[in-house]
């Protein structure tokens, strides 16, 4: 297998994983990655939007409609950083908290499914070939 076929191969698991989560999530309204920001925001309480844009790869602009969309459907609170003015917190509602457990179980079996097959020797090689990739870029 030459380079450009393994990254497309790990393009093309990320994105199916991304598609069937999606599937999921739409049953809660939180299609289009949503359901990824509030699990990372209830994780990571007050975490900054500039924080979480690191944290999920995505750029601060889709971010932010994201969030916007997020704040409407009333899963997110956003409060001014009382240390620096210019920056908001990301703050989960209620309803985000009850609705985390069911994502973060669907994450879960969806991983576990995915990765059943490995052993856990495998996964712990697969895992520290995928930090080796992700810290050179």
């Amino acid at each position: 297998m030459n380079d450009i076929a393994l990254f497309r191969l790990i393009g093309s698991i990320s994105r199916q994983a991304t598609t069937d989560m999606n599937q999921y999530a739409a049953t809660y309204q939180l299609d289009n990655n949503l359901f990824l920001y509030v699990i990372r925001i209830v994780e990571n309480e007050g975490i900054s939007q500039s924080e979480l844009a690191q944290l999920v790869k995505i750029d601060k602009t889709t971010l932010s409609r994201a969030l916007k969309k997020l704040e409407i459907e009333n899963y997110l609170i956003r409060k001014t950083n009382p240390m620096n003015k210019k920056f908001n917190q990301l703050f989960p509602t209620p309803k985000a908290q009850e609705i985390y457990q069911t994502l973060h179980t669907l994450e879960s079996y969806y991983i576990q499914q995915a990765l059943q097959q490995l052993t856990l020797e495998e996964k712990q090689l697969l895992n520290q070939l995928l930090q080796k990739i992700n810290l050179t870029n």
